[in-house]
């Protein structure tokens, strides 16, 4: 069964009736879950379900519950946190109004799961008897048929009986391909996993290569959820195979993975430092912290437990005994909250006597009162924060109220993972001292503000409310700032700044918040008092001047450039110059998309490349932009030669005036045909973009497959113009050129015959 067909026809409904919006958003929820983007993930998700309560439709409600969860429960491997809302989208969706929403079946995927998060060995009944009851209402030419199968091998698995989980697969596969289906990917990963977990890295690794030769010579490109675990596996199973160096070449980075796949990444490294203890650095064990930290707080409380053992035995390994006794309280912590033992307690007794029989850590090389002076003085290079907080920890007994030792630890501790142990620390030294904002205070507001931990940070204000009003208020501000509470921020700042008036981080602040406020001249105000400062950087003009540009004050940019010493012509008036080409990055309304632009000044652009057909037109825009680069330029001097800087853009000055581009491909007519076009479309006053690159080429079927270069451009009209005078220009402009050319979406949109673009989209393979 298609269960998306109903999708379909939504989008086409939503199409017609003028919101391509919400039709593109289904799409675009699906497919960042599937590429592992989480974060665009959540900030679809309430656009996605204010859709469904416009639409009053209940089906979409279970489409954006499920896909939800698909990115908690699958992509970030969310247990108990997930519990609450997964068991009430499963009762959602099997009321009468959702019962029959193909969806409601991909739900039980999302409960099994989430039992496997929690503990799968403790949920295998459970986890076996909801799919059980799912695939007894659906037949093999369901999509969930797989997903469910897999969830039920995956508990098999769970249960100690690999082999039944792959003898379980290999009939539901047959099932599939009896009632004339294709295996997807989901069935070779999960046999992947079992292979692996079970011992059988020579027969996972042959798989692997296997479904990797298929994808290669389909040529064709897989989402992040196929491609990332099919390249972690391979390193692991090189891993077991005792491959060592290629398994490192295959190792996906720890950045690049979401939270499903770090376990997974835990357990190779783990395997790799073993036979080579040169590997195993503080920096592997800051990251194995932060993953074992996650499922902490997702409430995958097994899990927790399985890589707290891998986490114990290389900090030891390390010579790092007080890292592993926090990872020890972990798992002890976790360990009650299994639904069954089985074997839990014995890990984490094995855990404990590992620890209790290495040997004590190096004492400090210093005494505790030269500490500081002595780790100033080290190489920065070969510095090792786990080390250090160790040392660290034993001087702070020693100097309790030594506010820079201490602040030293704490940030030593947070680099290590620690995080905890470092809020600890703080606090104990934060309310011993109620009178001073000292660093320790300002590095604990620091890192409640990152957690977004409001009820840490109110409890930090009423500590220094009275005291110490000023730093109550940098609270405040911070939060807020995090929030993007721009009023609150600009509330906090102002009476900060009225008790400290040299505070320039709150004057920074403010202006920030009045600039996102829209409210550029009193930002360009406050830019303005940085840069009078006495140590005023260089930053602070170039903030000015974007302030002041946004609020078209060109003398007071003409005052920031010279400043800086840039020479402007002529000496007031507008700042519009030819300052060569740069990329601007936009946001639309989410995504971030860069376009070609012509820089006009400091801090100033207008884009000249067209937008894709499906975005809102950004051409002849005229915007500010902020000068930090999104990129930062290449250390090679000739990479610098070549280098482009791309800017971010801040706000719109002024329209280009552009409605929706519309696409043309085909055959390239020659230099001659196409600078007469190129000159014809701006006589017009449209804009024309090539897009394709120089090497792009297209196949003419009817004349023996011969590659003849090929052309990929748009044009865009004023606004108010109908595309109908565009189509009959095209018709008039292309009608001498050799071949004939393809817009088939304007044909459409102006009810023209469409039959010659189809032709040429076959015979050229547009």
């Amino acid at each position: 069964m298609d269960i998306w067909n109903w999708v379909g026809k939504l989008q086409d409904d939503l199409d017609e009736a003028g919101q391509a919006q919400g039709a593109q958003l289904l799409t675009r929820l699906t497919d960042e879950v599937c590429e592992l983007r989480m974060d665009r993930v959540d900030a679809l998700l309430p656009e996605a379900r204010a859709l469904g309560k416009t639409l009053a439709n209940p089906w979409v409600e279970v489409f954006v519950g499920h896909w939800e969860l698909r990115n908690r429960v699958g992509n970030r491997l969310e247990g108990e946190a997930a519990l609450g809302d997964t068991v009430a989208l499963f009762e959602r969706a099997h009321r009468p109004d959702t019962v029959e929403c193909p969806q409601s079946v991909c739900v039980t995927q999302d409960l099994a799961a989430c039992y496997g998060n929690i503990d799968g060995p403790g949920w295998v009944s459970e986890r076996i008897e909801v799919c059980d009851e799912t695939l007894a209402r659906i037949d093999p030419g369901w999509a969930c048929y797989q997903c469910l199968s897999c969830e039920r091998a995956d508990a098999m698995m769970d249960d100690g009986n690999s082999q039944g989980a792959l003898d379980y697969l290999d009939a539901q596969a047959s099932a599939v391909l009896a009632h004339g289906g294709t295996v997807d990917d989901s069935f070779p990963e999960m046999r992947v996993k079992i292979l692996l977990g079970s011992g059988r890295a020579a027969e996972a690794l042959a798989l692997i290569d296997q479904r990797q030769g298929e994808v290669d010579a389909g040529d064709y490109d897989e989402p992040a959820n196929c491609s990332v675990p099919r390249r972690q596996s391979r390193a692991w199973a090189l891993a077991q195979l005792g491959r060592d160096d290629e398994a490192l070449q295959a190792m996906v980075p720890w950045a690049q993975l979401s939270p499903n796949y770090r376990r997974m990444w835990a357990h190779t490294v783990a395997l790799l430092v073993r036979r080579a203890p040169e590997r195993n650095s503080w920096d592997l064990g800051r990251r194995l912290s932060l993953t074992l930290a996650h499922f902490a707080q997702v409430g995958a409380h097994r899990m927790v437990v399985e890589i707290a053992g891998l986490c114990v035995e290389m900090a030891l390994q390390r010579g790092a005994p007080w890292s592993a006794r926090r990872h020890l309280a972990l798992a002890r912590e976790h360990v009650t909250r299994l639904r069954q033992d089985r074997g839990a307690a014995q890990a984490v007794a094995a855990m404990a006597a590992e620890i209790d029989a290495a040997p004590a850590a190096a004492s400090a090389p210093v005494p505790a009162e030269l500490l500081l002076e002595w780790l100033a003085g080290q190489d920065g290079s070969g510095r090792d924060p786990e080390r250090e907080a160790q040392w660290l920890l034993q001087a702070t007994q020693e100097r309790p109220e030594d506010a820079a030792l201490l602040d030293m630890a704490a940030s030593a501790l947070a680099a290590c993972g620690a995080g905890e142990q470092a809020l600890a620390l703080l606090w104990a030294f934060v309310e011993r001292h109620p009178h001073q904002d000292v660093a320790p205070a300002y590095s604990l507001a620091r890192m409640l503000v990152e957690r977004g931990d409001q009820v840490g940070l109110d409890r930090l204000v009423r500590h220094y409310q009275r005291q110490v009003p000023a730093f109550a208020l940098w609270c405040h501000a911070r939060m807020a700032h995090k929030l993007s509470d721009w009023t609150a921020v600009e509330q906090a700042c102002a009476a900060l700044l009225a008790l400290s008036p040299d505070a320039q981080e709150a004057r920074s602040l403010l202006a920030g918040a009045l600039m996102s406020m829209g409210r550029f001249q009193d930002a360009a105000a406050h830019y303005r008092l940085l840069t009078e400062a006495t140590d005023a950087p260089r930053s602070a003009y170039w903030d000015h001047m974007t302030a002041a540009s946004a609020a078209r004050d060109w003398d007071a940019v003409r005052a920031s450039a010279a400043a800086l010493g840039m020479a402007l012509e002529g000496s007031e008036g507008v700042v519009e110059e030819a300052w060569g080409t740069v990329i601007i990055r936009s946001m639309d309304p989410n995504d971030p998309i860069e376009y070609y632009a012509r820089r006009t000044g400091p801090v100033t652009a207008r884009i000249v490349e067209n937008a894709p057909s499906n975005r809102r037109q950004r051409v002849g825009d005229w915007v500010v932009f902020d000068a930090a680069l999104v990129y930062p330029a290449p250390e090679d001097e000739d990479e610098r030669r070549h280098f482009m800087p791309t800017y971010p853009e801040i706000h719109l000055l002024e329209e280009g005036g552009y409605a929706t581009s519309w696409l043309v491909d085909g055959v390239h007519p020659g230099e001659e045909a196409w600078n007469a076009f190129s000159e014809a479309v701006a006589a017009q006053g449209w804009k024309l973009w090539t897009h394709n690159r120089d090497d792009y080429e297209v196949v003419d079927t009817q004349a023996g497959d011969v590659a003849l270069p090929g052309v990929l451009f748009t044009v865009a009209q004023p606004r108010g113009q109908l595309p109908l005078v565009l189509h009959r220009f095209l018709l008039e402009a292309t009608v001498g050129w050799p071949h004939r050319m393809c817009w088939l979406r304007l044909a459409e949109s102006c009810d023209q015959d469409e039959q010659p673009h189809l032709d040429v989209i076959e015979r050229y393979g547009l």
